[in-house]
């Protein structure tokens, strides 16, 4: 059994809200303090309604 710290530790990722008044409200998650060169690759943006269970693609 493992025991300690891992070596190596993912970034945490964050999820970020932004409501809109005329269109869907967007939620995009990424890494909660990316370098410079990941700020603009390293993240996913849904909109409100386009989310499905996993297990339905099963």
């Amino acid at each position: 059994m493992p025991t300690g710290e891992p070596e190596h530790h993912e970034p945490s990722i964050r999820a970020t809200i932004v409501r809109y008044d005329d269109r869907s409200d967007e939620c995009t998650l990424h890494p909660e303090d990316p370098d410079e060169d990941r700020q603009l690759t390293e993240w996913i943006t849904a909109e409100s309604g386009y989310y499905f269970a996993i297990a339905s693609c099963r």
